[in-house]
């Protein structure tokens, strides 16, 4: 690898790095923010406008980046993000702190789209399998370093240097883009945005992805917080449908979708996202709640699914080239739905030993499919649509994540109910199961009750996998353009 792709292949890692990081570190400084600036009835926002906004941002850098290249697209990303993590630092109350995640959140969503596409752009198909292999593992590490750099910083620092310290990193990967980055990559197509696309989609994103945290705030769809999102989504989505079907250059080109490769690789990213998220929010629950473990033992029950994440990412990386998208899919979703047949049946009696063990099968099996997914489409499309087609598979994963996890808290809480076992729901799982001991086994039940969500959307998952082409980066190439140009 020459010099130059190096140096901007360390910094697009670097600024991918930084935006995972921001997802996973923050959770340590919370507690220690709360105390300094209040607003605890706030404490969940500040992880959710993080999401909201990265997921809202991810299809619009991607078509944008299409259009006027990725290299003023991506400084453009880190400047929103580091221009964020600023006003976090400056943060004087709660409600400041949750608008400047939500800048955050926009440039992460930024970050996140392109650095998977300007890998693409820089690498040959035959490469792109085992560099989006890197990428993915670059989000397993942030997951494992994450909280216990937080804790180093704000206990070091102080807590708004968990967000400052971006600012100086992105500010060297940014300079190492600008000059980095240059040629097609640098210029784009120059056609004219679809505007009116641009609004329908995101106001359509937002108004599912609200809908879906008050699902999941609620365990019920009966209430207007739930409804009228809804209602919003759907006149916007046929909007959006309306609209892209008579747009010159669309924002979310429908005729991706008429593609076998794209649009099965979609579907596997969105179920996918159902089961690994699913585990995210739910396990903490199970370990701390149900096991009687400390809120640390909770947390590092995760740690085996990222290891898995990164190792599936890297070894999915080197074998999508031999065994194909078909096979490579296949395999990690069978992974993943033995895992969550697994987590299913977990009762008042399993053993923290055996879950460790079911988590890391969980991570190796959703790092295979996240190649799996993100190459095929990279291999199945134009190169003008290159942005937008690689930011799709993360951006729909996003969107089953959230849905998913909001049914998977509906049928936790419609479970737990208003009797007893519903004041589980009101208190910290530690201290409420000090008062109803004897609950145990009603909350590992819920609990698996919800897992059994995440086994169906695994179940569905392996159908669509085997719809996929059994072709490869190496053989039964879709785009037309197989050499990437220089950076």
């Amino acid at each position: 690898m020459e010099v130059r792709k190096g140096l901007v292949v360390l910094a697009v890692c670097a600024g991918m790095l930084l935006a995972a990081l921001d997802a996973t570190v923050v959770g340590t400084a919370m507690p220690t923010v709360v105390a300094s600036l209040g607003g605890l009835s706030l404490y969940a926002w500040v992880f959710s406008i993080y999401m909201l906004g990265a997921t809202t941002s991810m299809p619009l850098f991607g078509k944008l980046s299409d259009l006027y290249g990725r290299r003023r697209l991506f400084l453009a990303a880190i400047g929103i993000f580091t221009a964020g993590s600023t006003l976090c630092g400056a943060a004087a109350s709660m409600p400041q702190l949750v608008g400047a995640r939500a800048v955050q959140g926009l440039g992460a969503g930024g970050i996140f789209a392109l650095a998977q596409a300007i890998f693409g752009d820089l690498f040959s198909p035959e490469e792109r399998g085992r560099m989006q292999g890197y990428l993915a593992s670059v989000w397993g590490l942030s997951s494992i370093v994450g909280p216990l750099l937080g804790g180093l910083i704000v206990d070091t620092f102080g807590w708004r240097w968990t967000f400052l310290v971006n600012v100086p990193v992105g500010a060297c990967a940014a300079a190492v883009i600008h000059r980095g980055l240059t040629g097609a990559l640098a210029r784009g197509s120059r056609r004219p945005l679809d505007i009116p696309g641009a609004f329908a989609l995101t106001g359509a994103v937002l108004a599912l992805l609200l809908a879906a945290l008050r699902l999941g705030e609620t365990g019920t769809l009966v209430t207007p917080g739930t409804l009228v999102p809804l209602a919003l989504f759907g006149i916007l989505s046929g909007t959006l449908l309306h609209l892209e079907r008579r747009a010159p250059e669309p924002v979310l080109p429908l005729r991706l979708f008429e593609n076998r490769a794209f649009s099965v690789s979609i579907l596997a990213a969105t179920l996918s996202g159902v089961g690994m998220f699913g585990a995210i929010s739910f396990l903490p629950l199970f370990v701390q709640g149900v096991l009687g473990g400390s809120a640390t033992l909770a947390g590092s029950v995760l740690t085996p699914m990222s290891l898995g994440w990164s190792s599936g990412s890297t070894l999915g990386g080197r074998l999508v080239n031999r065994m194909g998208y078909r096979a490579l899919g296949l395999a990690g979703m069978s992974l993943m739905a033995a895992a969550y047949l697994r987590l299913a049946h977990l009762t008042a009696g399993s053993g923290l030993a055996g879950i460790i063990g079911t988590v890391f099968v969980l991570g190796l099996g959703m790092g295979f499919v996240t190649v799996t997914t993100v190459v095929a489409v990279q291999n199945a499309v134009r190169r003008e649509d290159l942005g937008i087609a690689t930011t799709a598979p993360f951006f729909f994963r996003n969107i089953g994540a959230t849905v998913g996890v909001a049914v998977m808290g509906a049928i936790l809480t419609g479970r737990l109910g208003a009797g007893p076992a519903g004041a589980l729901l009101r208190f910290e799982p530690s201290l409420a199961l000090q008062a109803f001991e004897p609950l145990r086994g009603t909350l590992a039940s819920a609990v698996s009750a919800a897992f059994g969500v995440g086994l169906a959307t695994c179940v569905l998952g392996l159908g669509a996998s085997a719809l996929l082409p059994s072709t490869s980066p190496t053989r039964g190439l879709r785009a037309p353009a197989s050499a990437p140009p220089g950076p």
